[in-house]
């Protein structure tokens, strides 16, 4: 009976011994929901791999079904690493001091940052100025580029909210040139990289490109040090084509970013949200 139980604690033992530790759990890489979900799990999986063998550690990509519930996850550390706008970077930052900034994406022509205001080609809309009266598609209400800078810009050529004949929070920026095309709305604000995907579809561009903050991977500032110099450290290093250009066509890489870089961005969110 001894020599049973003396087996038994030998066994019941061995997960503690070296080599055997359990696997650590998946890191969350949590995605905004800018164009439709199965574009970016086909997108940013390839990326996901690669930070995976970095790492030692499986990546589970998880999307979010709007943009206050990507904050939410990243204010509540429920996701180690995010693809982030400069919105949902600047609130989560300010707000719950939760994340750290890892790279910023490096576009061919920084087209991700970068917003148009857009319409059908055969609107006669040619300015914002024109669009009072108007309907206007804004994406997700925490969108920079879709909403904050597209409301921005309205604001400067003198059409608040309040003179356009109606608008709404579609909830992405494809969403926003699907309405625009199919004449739904008479115009709309999105990015210029999601443009130039339907830009032959009746769409063409009446002001901008518009110069934005950057894109960036975050990561959860609770993570292990040497977690983030491992992902910071490939990010940076990663020229793998296959993996960046199923990101985006025009990736050319990733690159260093600061927290100043959204200065800009704090300012106009401020402005908008004050009024």
């Amino acid at each position: 009976m001894r020599k049973i139980i003396v087996l038994l604690a030998f066994f019941l033992l061995l997960p503690l011994a070296p080599g055997r530790v359990a696997a650590e759990p998946p890191l969350r890489f949590a995605l905004p929901p800018y164009v439709n979900p199965a574009r970016l799990y086909e997108s940013f999986t390839p990326l996901a791999r690669s930070l995976a063998a970095a790492t030692g550690r499986e990546v589970r990509l998880v999307l979010s079904p709007n943009y206050i519930s990507l904050i939410r996850k990243l204010g509540r550390g429920e996701a180690d690493i995010a693809f982030v706008g400069p919105s949902p970077y600047v609130k989560v930052k300010d707000a719950y001091h939760s994340i750290e900034l890892l790279a910023r994406l490096d576009m061919q022509d920084q087209t991700n940052d970068k917003v148009v205001l857009i319409s059908r080609r055969d609107s006669g809309i040619n300015s914002p100025a024109e669009l009072a009266g108007r309907t206007f598609a804004f994406g997700d209400y925490h969108s920079f580029g879709s909403h904050f800078m597209s409301r921005f810009i309205l604001n400067e050529h003198g059409v608040p909210p309040a003179r356009l004949l109606a608008y709404d929070y579609v909830g992405s920026h494809d969403n926003v040139a699907l309405g625009v095309r199919h004449g739904d709305f008479e115009a709309g604000g999105l990015r210029l990289d999601i443009f130039n995907r339907y830009r032959d579809e009746d769409l063409r561009i009446i002001h901008g490109p518009v110069a934005i903050p950057p894109h960036a991977l975050v990561c959860r500032s609770s993570l292990p040090k040497e977690s983030k110099r491992q992902l910071r450290r490939h990010l940076l290093a990663l020229d793998d084509a296959a993996i960046l250009q199923a990101v985006d066509p025009a990736l050319l890489g990733f690159a260093p970013v600061a927290d100043r870089d959204f200065d800009s961005a704090r300012r106009i969110i401020g402005r908008i949200e004050a009024h």
